[in-house]
Order: structure tokens, then C-alpha cells, then sequence
């Protein structure tokens, strides 16, 4: 759903002893912003065990419980303090990705938030099973923070697809945008849009003698008016200043994190889609490659579903 109708923020918490964490920190500048409350969420999945090992496991899993409720109540107080709606639950038994996504139907949420870690030596953030488990089967909205920087009139980036390439629906670019101006009106940032298209198929620019080599150059420039074409098109129909928009020929997986780098883009919002043939959301290889090497938070936003889930009674 839109991020213009956020009422309740579901935080992933991996280790309640972190205190206020960088995604309770995201979540809580967008409650401030849209009046929202804040659920934080601990899931322990469960052990397999047996015999007299399955009862030590499970008074183990129960003091793990109990003691991480204690700590996200305590992370909660100090939000309560900043007159934030807070919740807490810690959820035993299931995968975390599981735990999740139960929560997030349950609950009620619109947005869920998540945090990429660190994870090797070279200090890349690097997403987990989990992540893209989450990534693939949200029915909301997912925050995807890695900046721990805090948002101070953050450049908003909408990822836009004007071909709608990868069978993306035609309502996708207007998810994203709908999101990037919530978000950026949620805590005073500004919103920008980027494209980055391939360049044609068979054009090589050393064939630029003879008829075919001409051919190709001509071919080559009705390809690319039609990409300014569309793109042109589609930030206007968005409400994104043209001024704030970037178009780049090169390779969308490794080109796009540098044009997000460029822009000072805080956040970058982009679509997940159902591919044809397969029974699961998928956010394209493309950007499943760049996902990784972004170094600004990521919003992935989903084609709007006449009956979903995310806008089930409360």
C-alpha cells in the first residue's frame, strides 16, 4: 500500500540488546512523520532437537524469550519518551523469514523494516537469505536500511522503468513514485528519479563506415530518442521535477548504485514483480545484483493488488 496511508511500522529486530538500532531509527522518523506506531519484532526460530536435548532446548528458547521481551520493552520506553506509540512481541518457533511475514498479516502493517549487516572483511552490506526470502514474499512495502547516517532532507531516488521491462506492470512506476513523495514528505526530503537502459542490442560503435555501420548509428539514435522519450513521459506523469531526473545508458545491475551514489540518493525506492511462470515475487536479476552494492537504504514496493493483504481490516 502506499506509504501516504502508513499506520503501523513493523521493525525486524535481530539482537534486542542493540538498543535503538538504525532501522528503529528509520522507522521512528516515518512514525513522526505520518502519526504512525511502531510494532518491534524479535523472532527465534526454533531448534531441532530431541529427547532430553528438545527439553533443555526448549527452557533455553523460553529464558531467550523472556530476557529479549525485556530488552525490547526497555528500547520501547525510550521511544514512549519521544511520545511514540511503541509495541513489543518476540515470536518463537518458526524461520525468521517465516516469523516475519506471519507478523506482518497478522499485525496488520503496512511497511516492514529490516537491516542489512556487515559482513566480511571488506565491510560490504551484503543481504541474506533471509532478506531476499522477505524481499520476494512481503505483500508490503520492505525498508531495506544500510546507511546509519540519520535522514536529514534525504534525497529520495525513484528507480523508474519506463519500458516497464522484465514484465513489470504499468502501475509499478506510479507505486514507486506514490512511495517516494510519501516518504520524502514523511521526514522533508526531496524526490528525484533515475533510469538506466541498456544500450541497443548489436551496436557496436567501431562499425561507424559503410551502409551497415550507418544503419546501426541510425538505429541507434531512434533507440535512444525513444528512451528520453519515455522517460520524459514518465517523470512528468510522476510529479518529479526534470531538473531531478537522470537518464544513463549502461548496465542497469552495476551502473544504477553509482548514479544513486551521484545523486547523494539517501534512499532509493524500486519494484518488485511477479515474473510470468513463477509462484513467487521476484525483484528481477537485475536488481537483485544491485541490491548489494547500494550504499543508500532501499524501499521495495510492489504492483497494487485489488485484494491485499496489506489493506485487511484492522
Amino acid at each position: 500500500m502506499p506509504l501516504r496511508k502508513l499506520e503501523r511500522i513493523l521493525v525486524a529486530v535481530g539482537d534486542p540488546s542493540s538498543g535503538v538500532t538504525k532501522a528503529i531509527r528509520r522507522a521512528s522518523a516515518l512514525a513522526r512523520g505520518t502519526g504512525a506506531s511502531i510494532e518491534l519484532f524479535n523472532a527465534i526460530p526454533a531448534s531441532v532437537s530431541a529427547g532430553n536435548l528438545q527439553a533443555a532446548t526448549e527452557r533455553f528458547t523460553r529464558l531467550e524469550a523472556e530476557q529479549n521481551a525485556r530488552r525490547l520493552e526497555q528500547t520501547a520506553n525510550r521511544l514512549r519518551r519521544e511520545e511514540l506509540i511503541v509495541t513489543t512481541k518476540v515470536q518463537t518457533g518458526y524461520a525468521v523469514h517465516e516469523a516475519l511475514l506471519r507478523e506482518v498479516r497478522t499485525a496488520g502493517a503496512d511497511l516492514l523494516v529490516i537491516e542489512a549487516h556487515k559482513h566480511n572483511i571488506f565491510a560490504r552490506l551484503l543481504l541474506t537469505q533471509t532478506d531476499f526470502e522477505l524481499i520476494r514474499h512481503c505483500p508490503v512495502p520492505l525498508l531495506i536500511v544500510k546507511r546509519r547516517a540519520a535522514w536529514h532532507r534525504p534525497h529520495v531516488l525513484a528507480a523508474l522503468d519506463p519500458f516497464h521491462a522484465h514484465d513489470k506492470p504499468l502501475g509499478l512506476d506510479r507505486e514507486i513514485a506514490r512511495a517516494a513523495h510519501s516518504v520524502a514528505a514523511a521526514v522533508r526530503g526531496s524526490v528525484y528519479a533515475a533510469h538506466v537502459y541498456p544500450p541497443p542490442r548489436g551496436f557496436a560503435p567501431d562499425m561507424s563506415v559503410g551502409v551497415a555501420g550507418s544503419a546501426l548509428e541510425q538505429e541507434d539514435r531512434k533507440y535512444r530518442a525513444a528512451v528520453r522519450r519515455h522517460f520524459s513521459g514518465a517523470v512528468a506523469r510522476c510529479g518529479i521535477a526534470r531538473n531531478k531526473a537522470r537518464l544513463v545508458c549502461g548496465d542497469p545491475a552495476a551502473d544504477l548504485p553509482v548514479v544513486a551514489r551521484s545523486m547523494r540518493a539517501a534512499l532509493i525506492v524500486m519494484g518488485a514483480v511477479s515474473r510470468s511462470g513463477l509462484k513467487r515475487i521476484f525483484i528481477g536479476s537485475t536488481a537483485e545484483r544491485a541490491l548489494d552494492s547500494f550504499t543508500c537504504d532501499v524501499l521495495v514496493v510492489k504492483p497494487r493488488q485489488p485484494a491485499s493483504l496489506s489493506s485487511s481490516p484492522r
